[in-house]
C-alpha cells in the first residue's frame, strides 16, 4: 500500500468512520452492565418532594422577575413616548423660528 492510497482513503472519510465505530463497539463491551448501577441511576433521576418544591419556588421567582421586567418595559415605553412628543414640539418650534427668520430677511 503506497502513501498515496493511504492519503486517498483518509480523504474519503469512510475508513475513519468505520474505525471509530469499531473502537466504540469494542470499548462499549468493557462498560459495566450490572443491574445495580442501572437501579442507582434511576434512583438519582427520580424527583423527590424537595426537588419539586424547589422547582416551584424557582418558577415563582422567575414569574416575579418577568412581571417586574414587563413593568420596566411599560415605564420605558412611556418615557420614549414623552421624549418623542418633546422632540416633535421642539422641531415644530424650530420650524416656526426658521420661518420668522426668513420673513425678517
Amino acid at each position: 500500500m503506497s502513501i498515496d492510497a493511504f492519503i486517498e482513503m483518509l480523504a474519503s472519510g469512510w475508513p475513519l468512520a468505520l474505525a471509530g465505530f469499531l473502537l466504540g463497539a469494542l470499548t462499549g463491551g468493557f462498560m459495566p452492565r450490572n443491574e445495580k448501577s442501572a437501579a442507582s441511576t434511576l434512583k438519582r433521576m427520580a424527583p423527590d418532594g424537595d426537588g419539586l418544591a424547589a422547582l416551584a419556588s424557582e418558577l415563582a421567582v422567575a414569574k416575579e422577575l418577568l412581571e417586574a421586567e414587563e413593568a420596566e418595559t411599560g415605564e420605558m415605553a412611556d418615557n420614549l413616548k414623552n421624549l418623542d412628543h418633546s422632540i416633535k414640539r421642539a422641531n415644530g418650534r424650530l420650524k416656526l423660528i426658521m420661518k420668522a427668520v426668513k420673513r425678517a430677511k
